[in-house]
């Protein structure tokens, strides 16, 4: 029996289903032309968009490719059975990591983006410690290229297509971005790992509240949280300017740390609506009249 003849025998059969009768006509090595319901060629069409996985071996049934129209063969809906498994599928091991492969399962529920919350609440499901910093981790998931802050909702982030393929095996850390990684690294050693700056010695205490302004840690981006530390240097210690590696050590010292790889775009962000500026004799970052405004004015919201 021919392969051609085979497939008319089935279209028969099929078209006999209930629903109207719709017409298709299929060319080329293989002629097959038959009456069949709408649905029914609507998952044949489906299926042949979809390439020819599965046609061989088939013979000339008609019925494993239609069943094959209505599987769904995406690896995640048949891997990922909870945050636990999300881990071990994504090989994280670092809290960065963790954060990114966490975010990709909350994700998976539907939604486009995520807070920090969630996250956390995937954390606890894997039964889990949450960072203890983590907004510094997140910061470090960022610099990787892994994670981008939704700029039109703060607080709320996203994944790059970097992260493309992290539970099926086409995705792992080590290789996500060598620049990536690299960033990660150096963000690592330019906070948590670096001494105290020389310029900082004479100073013995650095707290992360100030009157009149919201404690440190309720900065929610790394602009504010750099104009907070300028403006702090300034009240509290007479500070005009503050150097990057000023801003990188206080920040982690006394919360979030700002990595050095981002104070650049921190401070680019800032600069823009006037916010702050650099010394043209020493380079350091100053916070300007606006900037210190600005700073109060999200206290004054928070109060209200």
């Amino acid at each position: 029996m021919s392969r051609t003849h085979t497939a008319r025998h089935e279209s028969g059969m099929l078209g006999s289903m209930s629903g109207s009768p719709t017409k298709i006509s299929i060319t080329g090595k293989l002629t097959y032309s038959d009456e069949i319901t709408i649905s029914q060629a609507a998952k044949i069409i489906e299926y042949l968009n979809a390439g020819t996985n599965g046609m061989e071996g088939g013979g000339g049934s008609g019925g494993p490719l239609l069943e094959s129209s209505t599987k769904d063969t995406t690896p995640n809906n048949k891997k990922i059975e909870g945050p636990r498994d999300a881990l071990d599928l994504s090989g994280a091991q670092k809290n960065p990591e963790k954060i990114v492969a966490l975010a990709a399962y909350f994700l998976e529920g539907g939604p486009e983006t995520f807070k920090p919350d969630d996250v956390k609440a995937a954390f606890r499901r894997a039964r889990e410690t949450p960072p203890a910093n983590f907004t510094r981790d997140l910061n470090l998931a960022i610099a990787a290229g892994w994670v981008q802050e939704d700029p039109d909702v703060s607080g709320t982030y996203y994944l790059t297509n970097k992260t493309d393929g992290i539970f099926d095996g086409g995705f792992a850390f080590a290789k996500a971005s060598s620049t990536g990684a690299t960033r990660t690294r150096s963000a690592k050693r330019s906070t948590t790992k670096s001494a105290k700056p020389e310029t900082l010695a004479e100073i013995d205490e650095f707290h992360s509240t100030l009157d009149g302004y919201l404690p440190y840690a309720k900065m929610k981006n790394e602009k504010d949280r750099l104009l907070w530390v300028a403006t702090y240097m300034h009240v509290k210690h007479g500070r005009k300017g503050v150097t990057n590696k000023e801003v990188a050590w206080i920040s982690d010292y006394i919360g979030a740390g700002i990595p050095t790889n981002n104070i650049g775009g921190a401070f680019k962000t800032a600069k823009n609506p006037g916010f702050a500026i650099r010394s043209t004799l020493d380079n350091t970052i100053k916070v300007t009249d606006e900037g210190m405004a600005h700073l109060a004015a999200l206290a004054t919201v928070a109060a209200s």
